[in-house]
């Protein structure tokens, strides 16, 4: 006789599968150009970041990897658009999904989940496609890929821990996904994305941007993509994922038992 546990286990992977297909061909129904737009969406950002922080202000990032700003600017993309969206789109989750929570008793775990791996197959097409530029322009550093088996990892608990604690808050203060929003543009400016961390030469601000644990994940992605050392302190992302993972899950576990009845 098969375990319960195995069982539910099974049957709790199968209803991912499905919420992770089921998001992606809404998200392109009807669209001509299908999963070409997860590509074409960071290319178009890329581009314009490139012109106005390039070429027009010309920040300076002279002791960074790469002297290609189109190159070290798309390093700390990647990261962020699969955070900005994976956050963004589960703090809304279980409100968006009221009737699948409400007449099915889905768990709510398995819809942030769902849009947790949506918005990461979303960054690993252009991963992908970076991987293979940087080959063909000779900067890749291929020594250091697995470098990726840390990030990515790291970036997926950030991202699912902090969308399960703002999913079930939001289901009870409807204002959280709006401030989820403003939080989100405010953190990508802090973050070491657009300009080099060198570029900041104040203590005081420098000090605060290394204690941002998206620091961390940015340069170990640009460790990763092109080799070198990771200029910052990776603890800020270790225990900000560990208190994300446990805090949320906590606050989801809470909660979770009058969300259906809120909604």
């Amino acid at each position: 006789m098969q375990d319960p546990r195995s069982r539910r286990r099974r049957q709790h992977l199968f209803l991912l599968r499905e919420l992770v297909v089921r998001n992606l061909r809404a998200r392109y129904a009807g669209s001509a150009l299908g999963m070409a737009w997860s590509l074409l969406n960071p290319v178009w950002q890329l581009l314009l970041f490139t012109f106005v922080f390039s070429l027009v202000l010309r920040l300076p990032f002279d002791q960074e990897q790469t002297q290609n700003f189109g190159v070290f600017l798309f390093c700390g993309l990647l990261p962020w658009m699969a955070i900005h969206e994976g956050v963004s789109r589960s703090a809304s989750a279980i409100t968006d999904n009221a009737d699948l929570v409400k007449k099915m008793r889905l768990p709510g775990e398995l819809l942030v989940a769902s849009l947790v791996l949506g918005a990461l197959l979303h960054a690993a097409v252009g991963g992908v496609v970076f991987i293979v530029i940087l080959a063909l322009i000779g900067e890749l550093s291929v020594a250091t890929l697995p470098l990726l088996l840390v990030a990515v990892p790291l970036q997926a608990a950030l991202t699912f821990g902090l969308g399960l604690g703002l999913a079930a808050v939001n289901v009870y203060f409807r204002d959280t996904a709006q401030a989820v929003g403003l939080a989100l543009n405010a953190w990508f400016y802090v973050t070491p994305i657009i300009y080099s961390l060198f570029f900041i030469t104040r203590e005081p601000y420098r000090q605060w941007l290394e204690w941002n644990p998206l620091t961390g994940l940015v340069y170990l992605y640009r460790a990763a993509f092109l080799g070198g050392t990771v200029p910052v302190s990776l603890t800020p992302l270790l225990a900000t994922t560990i208190g994300a993972v446990v805090f949320g899950g906590a606050l989801f576990a809470r909660l979770k038992h009058g969300l259906a009845d809120e909604i």
